[in-house]
């Protein structure tokens, strides 16, 4: 496949999102975001504060050399508490604040689509305004299409501007709404600032990277032609997580030299 038309791969750090190693993040913060640094993160993206304050947060992510580019925040303080994530993102020296999911019964009809895309985008707006940037991330529910045959995520496209609205596109649950995620990037470029690595291993499970059937390679080096500004590895459920994101990061580092990320 020829990559003419878009920029050369370009380098990258390796990021990880936390929700990967939730449960040890809540048991020893100290000792899993040192742990997360030892095996050779150097981005992570916050999935929850593990009962700290912001400011505590970063202060132990500055002490292992980590830094926080994104943050998650729940679609219920987008429309709520704007002020708050400004001040969170502040604190953690985030640049894209992240809408992880929309809940089911805020978006069973088109109609109800319509207007998370109103709420995304004011939020886009205001978040804007205080130099952020305000990114959705896909799950596979926004592909399945209405009676018309449009699908939540084209009206994600249509209804949002790509100024207010950047993507997180979860390559995993691209592959699991039926899309081939190489493709959706190419497709969504001018939209996609932030990609999730996980990848499809059998019977749908999460699995670390290259152990699953997901063209990672390919994944790795559009993402990076295409400009996304940051690239993390998650895992929803693995037995040992912190085994886990040690694997997977080293598939990273077996890549070819131009696509493979730069640990500084």
């Amino acid at each position: 496949m020829s990559h003419a038309t878009f920029a050369q791969p370009r380098s990258w750090l390796p990021g990880l999102q936390l929700f990967t190693v939730r449960d040890a993040l809540a048991a020893d913060p100290e000792g899993t975001l040192r742990r997360v640094a030892d095996t050779g993160y150097r981005e992570v993206e916050l999935a929850g504060l593990a009962g700290m304050t912001a400011t505590a947060f970063q202060e132990r992510l500055k002490r292992h050399g980590l830094a926080m580019p994104s943050i998650h925040v729940g679609y219920d303080s987008l429309r709520g508490d704007l002020d708050g994530i400004v001040r969170e993102a502040r604190s953690l020296g985030a640049s894209f604040v992240v809408c992880p999911s929309v809940d089911a019964e805020e978006r069973r009809t088109a109609d109800d689509w319509k207007r998370v895309c109103r709420t995304l985008a004011g939020a886009g707006r205001a978040v804007r305004s205080h130099g952020l940037a305000l990114a959705y991330h896909n799950h596979d529910y926004e592909f399945v299409p209405f009676a018309d045959g449009a699908t939540p995520f084209d009206l994600l496209l249509r209804e949002t501007d790509p100024e207010d609205v950047k993507l997180e596109l979860d390559v995993y649950w691209v592959a699991r709404g039926g899309l081939d995620p190489v493709r959706c990037l190419r497709d969504n470029a001018a939209r996609i600032a932030l990609l999730h690595l996980k990848d499809l291993g059998q019977g749908g499970a999460t699995v670390e990277l290259g152990a699953g059937m997901l063209a990672m390679e390919q994944i790795v080096r559009t993402a990076l032609a295409i400009g996304t500004k940051h690239l993390f590895v998650e895992q929803d459920d693995s037995a040992d997580p912190l085994s886990s994101i040690g694997i997977s990061l080293r598939f990273l580092e077996g890549l070819p030299a131009d696509v493979k990320p730069r640990p500084s």
